[in-house]
């Protein structure tokens, strides 16, 4: 059964981040900022403003989605807490995204696509998935966090084997990942876009694919760079 209502979304994964409000599975509004300094904030009045200019507040929503990684550790940490806080306070449905989800959903049906986000300075989080005519994307390989030296590895165990492929991320990884696959196709990008996480957001809150927000966690696969002493 179709659900009717809005969902609001937030992307806090890369150095590009948003809000963005959709009704009904339509785009109503989005705001983009620069992952800076009181990002945390920056999402709270970006998310008022939207709302605002709809006429809204924030117990009118009826669903969150968000951003769960791979990506920037700290910006993950902010974006998945604040969604998780007010589903929570307002006991409305949350629903987790992966980067690699938002970025597959903006890419042409049916061919195998490989999202290629970055990680630390030497390495990717990588990615195969199929994006749909329908429905999720689906992957087609496990989550990776792969250095530079063993992309030829990685690729050539996780490569399908036929058919049309494509990608999407960042320019350098493009630079990297020509030398093993130099006809893909590529779309480049800075961050993952909060209109993916919407969308995917949005078809998993109509199949109820939701996740409680106690037991929400980030997509890591890299552990953090900052450690915390005992």
């Amino acid at each position: 059964m179709r659900r009717m209502g809005r969902i609001l979304a937030i992307e806090s994964t890369g150095a590009v981040c948003g809000v963005v409000l959709a009704q009904e599975g339509a785009l109503l509004g989005a705001v983009r900022l620069a992952h800076g300094m009181n990002l945390s904030g920056s999402l709270l009045r970006a998310a008022e403003w939207l709302l605002a200019r709809q006429g809204l507040t924030l117990s009118q929503v009826d669903a969150f989605a968000v951003d769960v990684g791979p990506g920037a550790f700290t910006g993950l940490k902010i974006g998945v807490m604040l969604a998780k806080s007010w589903a929570h306070a307002l006991g409305k449905p949350l629903v987790a995204v992966s980067a690699f989800e938002a970025c597959a959903m903006q890419m042409p049906e049916g061919a195998s696509t490989l999202v290629a986000l970055p990680a630390r300075r030497d390495a990717l989080y990588l990615q195969w998935l199929l994006p749909p005519t329908d429905g999720l994307p689906q992957p087609l390989s496990e989550p990776a966090f792969i250095v530079r030296d063993a992309l030829g590895d990685w690729l050539t165990q996780t490569t399908p084997a036929s058919g049309e492929v494509q990608a999407i991320g960042a320019a350098h990884a493009r630079e990297w990942l020509a030398p093993h696959l130099p006809h893909l196709n590529w779309r480049i990008i800075d961050s993952p876009s909060v209109e993916g996480v919407v969308q995917v957001g949005w078809r998993r809150f109509q199949a109820q694919e939701w996740v409680h927000p106690f037991t929400l966690t980030p997509l890591y696969i890299q552990p953090p760079s900052i450690h915390i002493k005992q």
